[in-house]
């Protein structure tokens, strides 16, 4: 499915709606409309712009990285943390998520986005970075941006690949990877899988200072068309009162890891490793869980005079050392593991890949 805008009358239309005013179906492709919708300029000629996907504002920027969380970061910093001189390109950086951690740690991040609400997100923590130099923003479709340098490594993270929904978008994304990659450079790709149901819904809450925020996903994954939908509506609350609701619709490509796989390897690619969520996770027992009495050897709690610095070493206390990056779960648009309540629960795959 797709969005058509006509650059001369403004005429917009959907596939994936139809238009019910002019009888036209759901999922009635573009092409079936020719002259019979728009009186004035009419389908034919190459006016009507097929539109991409809709670019991250409002709400869904603003929240991208309270629902998104540390999906995937402690992934990317030790497998980059294991190259030397990295020069990297992220396709679809969004709010500089991956990129900022990156390049908190010394490594050149360069990212690109068409949208103009996450950059600027972006932009604000690039001046929190003790070298801003490291991350250079700009705003760039995928599809026909121009570099003036090659990259070691491009990372296209968050199910970003999924946005373009036509073959031969993918394929064209694929070529400028190439084409900025050094040989022997790698890519790295993160697909979603959504979950094994026709229809779903996942429900989350988070709290953001005084403000309460819900995030509502309804899909429905469409196998003979390799796509599924999904409509996310925010509501955020205060003191019980409503303060904002924000909803927008998104299609993505459904690619499945050994398709991908066999799409890198037909452009050149050797595709090195698969890697299914990469994120920690642990189940709780139900017996640490609802009665936290019975489990024995706990660890000691800390008094409010003392520090865990102070007291790690002595083996008498049984206190726990901090551990960076235990928890990293999340991600957008599906969380890749959600609650331990949920039924509904999705997949992240990463395929890394050589070029030479």
């Amino acid at each position: 499915m797709g969005e058509f805008n006509c650059n001369y009358c403004g005429f917009q239309y959907e596939e994936q709606n139809g238009d019910t005013k002019n009888g036209i179906p759901k999922g009635t492709s573009f092409q079936q409309l020719a002259g019979s919708l728009c009186n004035r300029c009419g389908m034919q000629g190459e006016r009507h712009e097929r539109q991409v996907s809709q670019p991250y504002i409002g709400l869904e920027a603003e929240y991208f990285d309270l629902f998104t969380g540390k999906s995937g970061l402690k992934f990317y910093k030790n497998w980059l943390a294991s190259f030397t001189n990295c020069n990297v390109l992220e396709l679809g950086v969004g709010t500089g998520r991956v990129a900022f951690e990156l390049a908190n740690q010394g490594i050149a991040v360069t990212g690109i986005d068409t949208s103009e609400s996450m950059l600027n997100i972006a932009e604000k923590k690039k001046k929190r970075l003790t070298d801003p130099s490291k991350l250079s923003l700009l705003q760039e479709n995928a599809l026909s941006f121009s570099a003036s340098t090659n990259y070691t490594h491009v990372l296209l993270t968050e199910g970003f690949l999924q946005h373009f929904l036509l073959p031969e978008e993918q394929l064209q994304v694929i070529a400028n990877v190439k084409h900025y990659l050094v040989s022997g450079g790698f890519v790295a790709i993160d697909i979603t899988l959504p979950p094994n149901e026709s229809q779903w819904a996942i429900h989350q809450c988070k709290q953001w200072g005084k403000k309460r925020i819900y995030q509502t996903i309804k899909g429905q994954t469409f196998l003979s068309r390799q796509i599924f939908e999904a409509t996310l509506t925010y509501e955020t609350y205060e003191q019980n009162m409503e303060q904002a609701k924000f909803k927008v619709d998104r299609e993505y490509s459904l690619i499945l890891p050994r398709e991908l796989g066999y799409l890198l390897k037909a452009e050149g690619f050797e595709v090195v490793e698969m890697l299914e969520s990469n994120q920690l996770y642990s189940e709780c027992s139900a017996v640490t869980c609802l009665m936290p009495y019975l489990v024995k050897n706990k660890a000691a709690k800390l008094r409010r005079d003392e520090t865990l610095d102070e007291k790690v070493n002595d083996e008498t206390r049984k206190l726990v050392p901090y551990e960076q990056d235990v928890w990293t779960n999340g991600g957008y648009p599906l969380p890749m593991q959600g609650d331990s309540r949920e039924q509904h629960l999705s997949s992240r795959f990463t395929i890394i890949a050589k070029y030479t």
